[in-house]
Order: structure tokens, then sequence, then C-alpha cells
């Protein structure tokens, strides 16, 4: 099931640049077909670990990145909780 995830995060957010919350809305409304909760909120979490990590990465790659990283790491876990939150709203 993950892959199949996977193959519409692929498509929605990397190809077409649609955002998360658009990617999270359509999954949840069923556009895609039925998809288990604790799959999809694994996969979010997945996503973010990526971002988190792509964000450590490029803090040691350069100073300013460094000073914003603490930041924008907060941003985006409140992000996903924000987007997990709204996908386990009924």
């Amino acid at each position: 099931m993950t892959e199949r995830l996977w193959e519409i995060y692929e498509q929605l957010c990397q190809v077409e640049m649609r955002s998360l919350d658009e990617f999270v809305r359509r999954l949840k409304s069923g556009e895609f077909g039925d998809f288990d909760r604790h799959d999809v909120v694994g996969f979010l979490r997945e996503i973010e670990a990526a971002m988190l990590s792509n964000i450590q990465t490029k803090a040691m790659e350069h100073a300013r990145y460094a000073e914003m990283a603490d930041e924008v790491s907060e941003e985006t876990h409140q992000m996903f909780d924000d987007l997990i939150e709204h996908y386990e709203r009924a």
C-alpha cells in the first residue's frame, strides 16, 4: 500500500508540483481509493523524516542554513502534525 501512496505522492507533489495539503485532501476524499489510516499517517511521517533530514544536510552545507535549521525543522514538524490532524478528522 505504501508503494501506491508513494506513486501518488510523486505524481502530485513532485511531477505536478501540487502541495502536500492538496495531496492529503485528495487522499482523504477517496479520489485514489481507500487507504488504511495507519498507512497514510506512517507514509506522511516518512516524508516528514526525509524533509527533516534534508534540512539537516543543508544546515551542514552552509552557515546561513544552519542558523535557520531549528526554526524550519519545527515549522516542518508542525506542518505534518497539522496535515495528519486534518486527514484524521472525520
